[in-house]
């Protein structure tokens, strides 16, 4: 029996909840990891002695609210922290996996979306509260139907060579990311017709139709130098690229750190923090392990079992924040069995949602039911999560005609916290039910191209948390039949994602996308699984606040003293 019998009946769970691992293990990955010796002995050190898990919590968050209007004119261009004696210190942030690329182009991977959001900037911002507010684009507003839309630029914006942004940038970076055949960037312009310059400081959109969360979406692409780039080629542009951002690149090294340095030119003044290190570290444990020897500053995703431990080392603290990211298996329905509705739906109800949120992530979690969170704007309330009855599912497997054949199930080991884990409870779960499953674990930049290529060949785990904060941003990449990355579509979702874009009306458009998120409930194409409570370890010396869509953006951040 597994711990307090949540589990039913399978042992493997015990394993799961208990989380041992071997010394002769760490040391062999702390080596291969290149961690030093006083990492290794803290992480060795905290193996060996008893963990308590703490039973939670949450920190409050505010309600997402997007304009009604269809004009959207920014009052004043926000403005950074200013130091009078210029950037000073150094932050570095231990993380799951590098960066697949320093070409914003070519890559709409969360992990790269921290270094993207550092080096360059943007037409708007999506800032800490999820409101959308100006960046390079000082002012914009749009007509009365939302199809055509002006962005006034800001003054004095330079790339870190020196040279000015202008609106032949910001045009010609949307045109080529449009022209492209291979960019995943592409997915984010599907709304645009065409694209006009109106004068030195404006640019205009026109749309191929209504689309009222544009100004979000235009967080999204990064402004990247024309001169620069067709100069020096995009494969020469990735390892030296060139922006507008608060920091600019000293170095990278591919899988063992990337270093940015304070923009002393950047338009809304340098940041407070002159060095900021980016270095991946894969193992859960090895990241932890860092935190505690003082080796890294910073580390998101905390795995549960290590919270009340770091809490009593001086000098640090853990802050949890509600994030915007779910978690869900998603489902290949296009090859057999998983094209059977009803076997989809036994695996729904097989899994004990609270259970995992409880007992396995220690509260770092909420059940949910559909694909955005409560700080995301699309959020139904009235929607709940899939009841755990196991009984009703083997009966659903046996209707279903499923002939006990192995369904493989893909996930990333070093993106999630407790991931792994979490892989391995699902699983069992659906073996309970007669599910055969094989799990397939692999490094996150190894996953991430094929979920991207829709090359997931059964189910996978995976998690969506719009950079935007809005609803429409998984509904392109989940459900849209023309953008999708999932295997299921709809004409009548497709319908109703196409009313929702164009409804200026903030309760219209909630309204649309919850007949959305109901329908996806009946037709089960993803098994939503928890709203993820993420939990940081920081540094006391360090002035920063955890974000809700998980960027880890240093131009918010100062060091004490």
């Amino acid at each position: 029996m597994a711990a307090n019998g949540v589990f039913g009946r399978n042992d493997r769970l015990t394993e799961i909840l208990s989380v041992r691992v071997c010394r002769r293990w760490l040391l062999q990955r702390g080596t291969a990891l290149g961690l030093g010796m006083p990492a290794m002995s803290a992480l060795l050190t905290a193996c060996a002695s008893s963990v308590t898990t703490p039973t939670g919590g949450s920190s409050t968050t505010p309600t997402v609210t997007i304009p009604a209007a269809s004009n959207v004119t920014p009052t004043s261009t926000p403005q950074a922290k200013k130091t009078s004696i210029g950037p000073v210190g150094q932050i570095t942030i231990g993380r799951a996996s590098d960066v697949l690329t320093l070409d914003p182009s070519r890559d709409t991977s969360p992990i790269s979306l921290d270094v993207f959001k550092s080096i360059y900037s943007q037409l708007t911002d999506i800032r800490a509260d999820a409101s959308v507010g100006p960046l390079l684009a000082a002012t914009w507003e749009s007509s009365e139907d939302a199809v055509t839309w002006d962005f006034t630029l800001a003054d004095g914006v330079l790339f870190h060579n020196g040279d000015p942004v202008t609106v032949d940038d910001v045009l010609w970076t949307y045109q080529m990311i449009m022209a492209s055949e291979n960019s995943p960037v592409k997915a984010y312009t599907v709304a645009i017709d065409k694209i006009e310059k109106v004068n030195d400081k404006t640019i205009r959109f026109i749309l191929k139709y209504p689309y009222s969360p544009f100004p979000r979406q235009a967080s999204l692409i990064s402004i990247m130098p024309r001169k620069v780039y067709e100069s020096v080629g995009p494969e020469q542009f990735t390892l030296q690229p060139v922006g507008s951002g608060p920091f600019k690149l000293v170095e990278w090294v591919k899988d063992d750190h990337l270093t940015v340095e304070a923009y002393e030119g950047y338009f809304l003044g340098a940041p407070a923090v002159k060095t900021v290190i980016f270095r991946p570290i894969p193992s859960e444990d090895a990241r932890v392990a860092a935190l505690e020897a003082g080796e890294v500053d910073i580390v998101a995703l905390l795995p549960p079992p290590s919270l009340e431990r770091l809490k009593l080392i001086s000098g640090l603290r853990v802050e949890l924040i509600e994030s915007n990211r779910n978690l869900y298996i998603g489902i290949n329905t296009t090859i057999p069995p998983l094209d059977s509705l009803q076997l989809r739906q036994a695996m729904d109800m097989a899994i004990d949602r609270d259970a995992i949120c409880r007992d396995l992530l220690s509260g770092l979690g909420k059940p949910i039911g559909q694909p955005v969170a409560p700080v995301t704007f699309g959020y139904d309330p009235t929607i709940e999560p899939t009841p755990y009855d196991p009984e009703h599912a083997r009966k659903l497997v046996a209707e279903s005609g499923y002939s006990g054949e192995e369904i493989l199930f893909q996930y990333p080991i070093n993106r999630y916290q407790f991931g792994n884990e979490v892989a391995q409870a699902v699983a069992s779960y659906l073996e309970e039910i007669g599910i055969r499953i094989k799990l397939e674990g692999m490094e996150y930049s190894a996953f991430f191209p094929l979920w991207q290529q829709r090359k997931l060949a059964g189910l996978h785990l995976f998690a969506f948390g719009p950079s935007t904060m809005d609803a429409d941003l998984p509904l392109g990449s989940l459900y849209y039949s023309k953008s999708t990355r999932g295997y299921w579509t709809s004409p009548e979702v497709d319908d109703l994602i196409e009313k929702q874009r164009g409804a200026l009306d903030e309760e219209e458009r909630k309204s649309l996308i919850s007949q959305i998120w109901r329908i996806s409930q009946q037709n089960v194409p993803y098994i939503w699984l928890y709203n993820e409570i993420q939990a940081y370890g920081i540094r006391n010396n360090i002035e920063w606040k955890p974000r809700p869509d998980e960027r880890l953006l240093m131009q918010e951040a100062r060091l004490k003293g």
